[in-house]
């Protein structure tokens, strides 16, 4: 009997020991676009005994792992403080998953319009509201909400990613929201729970399993379309057999908003806010891979990269000199906001990024510049080349 291509569905749940069957069910549906798999992945080695004729010898199978790609769509849980459906992908590709339950809130000391310093009890360690969002509640310049780019324990000031319109001051009431943070992390080894995921997929009654999977991300928030999260994972062979095509519950997936002017804010690129915003792409780009030894086998992440892509339009050099910065490999914060309801809300901020390669390009006439980006590593101990707060 044939099998239908559109009757497919991937379960994806963590792991509590690496390689071991954590048998997720349809509440562990993954709402997702662009599946593919390779089932049977790996190398061979040939045999070539000595024959006495042309021909083949024959090969034997000595790696066989999975691979699979696809996409989601960048949205929220829903709820603020609860973690996104793909959060468990996120884990499994070396983040790390923190949660402030509750706002915090406090009023603040003094300010600026590119800053606000925080009530005597905020946190004492560098940056550790970096990525999250602060609203004045109360007092001098209520109603503002702003995406925090850095913060400075010792003198409790947090920068803002754009302007404040009004500066706040001593009697500004803040709160900055309930959310989710991932970090990237340096965790090798298998020694650590829910850092893999077992992923069964099924294609119209045929199941594959992979066990010990993990992967890397790449993220495109690009004009005029649905911000999507394309993952590229590798699993151990677990078993291939007929099973009974799964239910899928996708009702904690989110419909996501496209990016737009209203939907896509708080853009900040080295220091510029004006940025007319085409093309926007960047891959964590971890280094996956199985390894197998006599003894052990295992899916590995070796190391990460993070690289990006970002087309603007161009603008004078008074404007902003975009070409001393590329010539002096001057580094400088990324940050933007998709989406503008709570639950619903994903920042990323990145406290160093260098640009690469600029270059002019055409877009309807107009003259846009095209460059890389390298997101580099901030703080002494590292593991913060970019925040992803879900909010």
């Amino acid at each position: 009997m044939s099998l239908s291509q559109r009757k497919r569905v991937i379960l994806v749940k963590p792991e509590g020991t690496y390689g071991t069957d954590s048998v997720p069910t349809a509440a562990e549906a993954v709402l997702c676009s662009n599946l593919d798999i390779t089932p049977l992945d790996g190398s061979s080695v040939e045999r070539n005994n000595i024959q006495p004729y042309f021909g083949q010898s024959g090969s034997i199978r000595v790696e066989n792992f999975v691979s699979m790609t696809f996409d989601t769509e960048i949205a929220g849980s829903g709820t603020a403080a609860t973690a996104p459906e793909w959060g468990a992908l996120l884990k499994a590709s070396n983040f790390s998953e923190t949660v402030t339950a509750a706002p915090i809130t406090g009023t603040g000391t003094a300010g600026t319009t590119s800053s606000i310093t925080l009530a005597a009890g905020a946190s004492a360690v560098n940056d550790f509201y970096t990525g999250m969002s602060i609203s004045i509640t109360d007092g001098t310049g209520v109603g503002q909400t702003r995406e925090i780019i850095g913060y400075v324990g010792s003198t409790k000031v947090a920068t803002v990613a754009t302007l404040f319109t009004v500066a706040p001051d001593a009697t500004s009431a803040y709160s900055i929201g309930a959310n989710v943070m991932y970090l990237p992390n340096s965790d090798f080894g298998t020694s650590t729970a829910n850092t893999s995921v077992s992923i069964y997929f099924n294609v119209d009654g045929v199941r594959h399993v992979l066990l010990g999977a993990r992967g890397t991300p790449s993220f495109d928030l690009s004009a005029k379309a649905i911000p999507k999260i394309k993952w590229k994972f590798t699993g151990l062979l677990g078993t291939i057999a007929d099973a009974t095509l799964p239910s899928a519950d996708f009702t904690g997936w989110q419909t996501p908003v496209t990016t737009s002017t209203a939907n896509t804010t708080d853009i900040n690129l080295l220091g510029y806010t004006g940025a007319v915003l085409q093309t926007l792409t960047f891959d964590i780009a971890n280094e996956v891979k199985y390894r197998q030894l006599i003894g052990s086998e295992w899916v590995m992440i070796g190391d990460r990269k993070p690289t990006g892509n970002v087309s603007i339009e161009a603008v004078t050099v008074a404007t902003k000199d975009w070409w001393t910065t590329a010539k002096t490999a001057g580094t400088g914060v990324f940050c933007v906001k998709h989406g503008q309801v709570a639950g619903n809300i994903v920042g990323f901020t990145a406290p160093k990024v260098q640009l690469t390669n600029p270059k002019y390009s055409d877009s309807d006439g107009v003259t846009m510049l095209d460059f890389g980006m390298d997101f580099i590593p901030s703080a002494a101990a590292g593991n913060d080349e970019i925040r992803i707060c879900c909010k």
